[in-house]
């Protein structure tokens, strides 16, 4: 039996759906209020509980072999939401199911992490610390830990909920945006979550992108001509950046995060590549495929 956590996200949903392909028995754990339709079409066991209140975990990982998460506050609080927060989803969120988890006996806790973690952009941004936090009790637990650190998601960080909106001739390139960055699919990371979670000796951290790099200056040119539009791009400066991230990082946790890690991607070159999606068998979806496949669409 997997538990699924996050079910009902974007990436949640897509890890739900192939579970369901491949069979796999899943129990998705939903937060009350949430509709569980979707889920329950899938074949899932739902069970209500949430992160942020621990007596609703044990009944949830009863029997529970392997525990997948994808739950996180940043996409509903950039969407508005004000009743959740990093702190308490993202970091006291995921401590208590890594708790619960262990005394329940699990086996094996698959955590979907962020590429380029460490104490640099944890000190940058709070949803990398809480990412951090949860990585070091993993480590620190009985359970076989498989920390999934995929790359900028393609469907989220070129979209207008972070500043790319062609439709409106608008981009914001954070710092000076010539640095490449290997944007990768969320389809892709959902399947190799769920390869992870089934595979019978799954490595204890995977970090990877997409198969193509390039600059955000480089992809907002694609877009534009993809659109046949001209995109007329807002630099926020890294100075900007950096004071963004430390003085926002209490009263906007999730904007100081947006900042704090756009700042560390476009000062960092990558050392990642997709060879943890090829070797698994997963061909991933290219940048460039990702940005016609928007213009086809609009």
């Amino acid at each position: 039996m997997i538990l699924l956590c996050g079910a009902t996200g974007d990436l949640g949903g897509r890890v739900a759906r192939l579970l369901s392909e491949k069979g796999i028995r899943f129990r998705a754990l939903v937060r009350p209020g949430r509709p569980v339709q979707a889920l329950t079409a899938l074949g899932a066991e739902v069970v209500r509980g949430d992160l942020t209140d621990p007596a609703t975990l044990p009944s949830a990982l009863d029997g529970v072999d392997t525990v997948i998460t994808t739950a996180n506050a940043i996409s509903r609080m950039l969407g508005g939401a004000k009743d959740v927060s990093i702190a308490a989803v993202d970091r006291d969120g995921n401590r208590n199911l890594v708790d619960a988890a262990e005394k329940a006996g699990v086996a094996r806790f698959v955590f979907v992490s962020m590429a380029g973690l460490n104490e640099e952009t944890a000190h940058l941004a709070p949803l990398a610390a809480a990412k951090l936090a949860t990585e070091r009790r993993l480590e620190a637990s009985t359970m076989r830990r498989v920390v999934v650190r995929p790359d900028k998601f393609q469907e989220v960080w070129l979209a207008p909920l972070t500043g790319i909106d062609p439709l409106r001739s608008k981009a914001v390139i954070y710092g000076k945006g010539t640095t490449p960055e290997a944007y990768v699919a969320e389809d892709d990371v959902a399947a190799l979550v769920v390869a992870l979670a089934i595979e019978p000796d799954p490595p204890a951290v995977v970090e990877f992108g997409g198969p193509e790099t390039l600059t955000r200056n480089e992809v907002c040119d694609a877009l534009g001509a993809a659109f046949g539009v001209t995109l007329h791009p807002r630099h926020i400066p890294r100075i900007a950046l950096r004071a963004g991230a430390a003085l926002l990082s209490r009263p906007k946790p999730d904007i100081a995060s947006l900042m704090g890690m756009s700042l560390y991607a476009d000062t960092h070159p990558i050392h990642w590549d997709d060879s943890a999606l090829t070797s698994r068998g997963i061909t991933p979806r290219t940048t460039t495929a990702y940005v016609r496949e928007l213009a086809a669409a609009s």
